[in-house]
């Protein structure tokens, strides 16, 4: 065989074989900058575990639960540093990955807590504002407007060619003669 060749399964199987172990190694960082955000957070250094969260946010491979992690604890720095239109955006997005989130009170603080609930009404009443109403297309007024108007104007057009033609039928001319002996 050719070495390029064998080099080149060889170099495929390695990277089989160890990938798992890589992306394991980067969800075990991703895990770790979590919590040395939540210390930071829990020890009133805001300005560091929010550098820290947004540095997380922009990493490659960051799975759907610790982006939402790092969402959650973005929004109560911002609540914390009294920032709330930046922490109503950031529940925002967090309602946008999973909408039936609800923080639990032992877990956070109930400023925060009201403010989330605030959101979900909000949005509620926002869907319900704009959700469409289940009507048939033949319950529609505007079709039946519609199809009223077309039916007059056209019985308005066949009457008034009647009236054009003063009355009087035109008939047809009659068709030419077959030619004769063409078979």
């Amino acid at each position: 065989m050719n070495k390029k060749i064998v080099v080149w399964i060889a170099i495929f199987c390695l990277g089989i074989i160890f990938q798992p172990r890589i992306g394991m190694a980067q969800t075990s960082q991703n895990n770790n900058a979590l919590e040395q955000a939540r210390t930071l957070y829990a020890n009133g250094k805001f300005e560091q575990a929010q550098s820290r969260l947004l540095a997380l946010l922009k990493t490659k491979n960051l799975q759907q639960d610790q982006q939402l992690q790092a969402l959650i604890l973005l929004a109560e720095i911002r609540r914390a540093m009294l920032d709330e239109d930046g922490a109503r955006k950031l529940i925002d997005k967090i309602l946008d990955i999973k909408p039936d989130f609800t923080p639990s009170a032992t877990d956070y603080p109930p400023n925060f807590i009201a403010l989330v609930q605030a959101e979900k009404e909000k949005r509620s009443v926002h869907s319900a504002a704009v959700q469409p109403k289940n009507k048939s297309f033949f319950t529609n007024s505007y079709f039946w407007i519609g199809l009223g108007g077309t039916a007059a104007a056209t019985t308005a057009i066949i009457l008034g060619a009647q009236k054009g033609n003063g009355g009087k039928k035109k008939t047809l001319p009659l068709p030419p003669d077959w030619p004769e002996g063409g078979r």
